[in-house]
């Protein structure tokens, strides 16, 4: 018993001088932590949609022949760039020959008959008077050359038909364009788009490349943004350097769904008059939403929440109550209504107790931290529950005061919402004050300052702050750990050290207490 008694002794004494060294060590080896700064000053800030897409001409046109048969000339090729009325295709013409030819001959032969069967009508109207012929051969007479009429005109009908199968076995460019596609060659036998059930042979496409589109797919989260009219920037892969500006002509009503995830098709206007664009290239488009010119703006990196604050203010040497008091006059500068967070928390011995911040209307931020006995009221800095700093001394439960000193809740966190109030700091000579800021656009590198600042002021860069607080966080609960086992283990009644706060916010309090 005894030397079970000894062993734990001994235990204890080298894992306090272990807590020690690593302290002492940290003390030691830590670079100083340096905190840049920047000048608020007025920059142009654009906030643009970006997506990827493909080159395609505008209008295709697929060229087809109203006549079949056989090519036999065809002096395009893909790339060609035609003229309305150019040749592009010779269909053997000898079959539609012979039918003009033949509708030529009938359409002569109508018309000899016409006026013979003209001519004898005449005639028996002169005999029909004198009464020299009867009145059926007078009807005889005028139905042969309402027949011989008839027959001209179909036999005209026919011509004019042979004509267009004649002219249609040259297939020549409807407008002016670029051959795109070319799926027919010399010798092929084409079929009739006329007469074909299939729709006819597709001899050629064709397009006007001097306006083309870019058809980009943007995500279901950004097409709200997006407008017919908008300007787009287009970069393809073949010209990195060079960027083409178009128009948003399109915005395609019937989402695409690509990879699982939801795209809406956008057409892009481009003009092309050096054709250096070419239909299926690859690109990326950039479309402006939002520009504003010459405003106050921070980079992005200087701009917190409320919760975000909180976890940086000590590192920068601001009390976490300096925040409230921020809210506080930001609130009373625009004549905000409502409560007020109240300033510190109640110091009572009766247990652990909950401290609410009131929230005024439109504030979503919210304070909640649960204190150990007399607490500071200062929230703690990171954590899922807002905590406070561990205050004078915790309390124990059932009797016994806690030790001499309180470990800081410095793990605790402001509960905020994202949409609560936006913080920078601002540097006056050694010294950092927060203050609450609106603000506007943001391309992601720096970010537009509608009130809050003025030019010229120097506000903290907040990266290396908040590394240097996630740090401490983390050293916090290694020592709020041990520091929990020790004090379990050697002051059985009645707490000699506060509990440091947890990673969950709570407060440091003191020991478990006796019963």
């Amino acid at each position: 018993m005894n030397g079970t008694k000894l062993i734990s002794a001994r235990g204890k004494a080298l894992l306090t001088t272990a807590i020690l060294t690593l302290g002492a060590c940290k003390k030691s080896t830590d670079p100083a932590l340096v905190i840049e700064t920047v000048a608020v000053e007025r920059r142009t800030i654009a906030l643009s949609v970006q997506a990827n897409g493909t080159v395609e001409p505008v209008d295709i046109v697929e060229v087809k022949s109203k006549a079949s048969g056989t090519i036999v000339r065809m002096p395009v090729d893909i790339g060609s760039n035609v003229k309305t009325g150019d040749l592009l295709v010779q269909i053997d013409p000898r079959d539609v020959q012979n039918q003009y030819t033949q509708a030529a001959a009938d359409v002569s032969s109508a018309t000899a008959q016409r006026s013979t069967a003209l001519a004898q009508r005449n005639r028996s109207a002169e005999l029909y008077k004198e009464k020299i012929i009867t009145a059926q051969e007078m009807d005889q007479a005028t139905l042969d050359f309402a027949n011989a009429d008839a027959n001209l005109i179909k036999a005209r009908t026919n011509l004019s038909i042979a004509r267009v199968r004649l002219e249609d076995a040259t297939v020549r460019a409807p407008s002016n364009g670029t051959i795109i596609e070319k799926p027919v060659s010399e010798g092929m036998v084409i079929s009739s788009a006329t007469s074909s059930a299939s729709g006819g042979t597709t001899i050629l496409k064709m397009a006007d490349l001097t306006k083309v589109r870019m058809r980009a797919f943007v995500n279901e989260t950004d097409i709200g943004s997006v407008q017919p009219g908008q300007t787009a920037t287009v970069t393809v892969d073949a010209f990195p350097n060079r960027r083409f500006v178009g128009l948003v002509s399109q915005v395609e009503p019937e989402a695409v769904v690509q990879s699982s995830v939801t795209m809406f098709p956008v057409l892009v206007s481009l003009n092309n008059f050096d054709g250096a664009l070419k239909p299926g290239m690859n690109g990326q488009v950039t479309m402006d939403i939002a520009h504003h010119d010459m405003v106050l703006a921070v980079p992005s990196d200087a701009i917190r929440n409320s919760r975000d604050a909180a976890v940086v203010a000590p590192v920068l040497g601001v009390s976490a109550d300096s925040i409230k008091a921020a809210v506080t006059a930001a609130r009373a500068a625009r004549g905000g209504r409502g409560g007020t967070a109240s300033s510190t928390a109640s110091s009572t011995a009766q247990g652990d107790t909950t401290r609410r911040f009131n929230r005024a209307p439109g504030d979503t931020t919210s304070f909640r931290g649960r204190f150990g006995g007399a607490a500071s009221g200062t929230p703690s800095s990171t954590g899922q529950r807002g905590g406070g700093a561990g205050g004078a001394g915790g309390f124990s439960r059932q009797g016994g005061a806690g030790g001499a000193s309180g470990a800081g809740g410095g793990t605790g966190s402001f509960a905020g919402g994202t949409g609560g109030p936006m913080f920078v700091f601002v540097k006056k000579g050694e010294q950092y004050s927060p203050r609450v800021v609106r603000v506007g656009i943001s391309d992601f590198d720096y970010t537009e300052i509608l009130t809050g600042v003025q030019q010229g002021e120097m506000v903290a860069l907040l990266g290396p702050a908040v590394l240097q607080a996630q740090r401490e966080q983390l050293q916090n609960r290694v020592r709020a750990g041990a520091g929990g086992g020790l004090q379990q283990q050697q002051t059985p009644a009645g707490g000699a050290a506060g509990g440091g706060g947890g990673a969950g916010g709570r407060a440091g309090g003191g020991g478990r207490g006796g019963q």
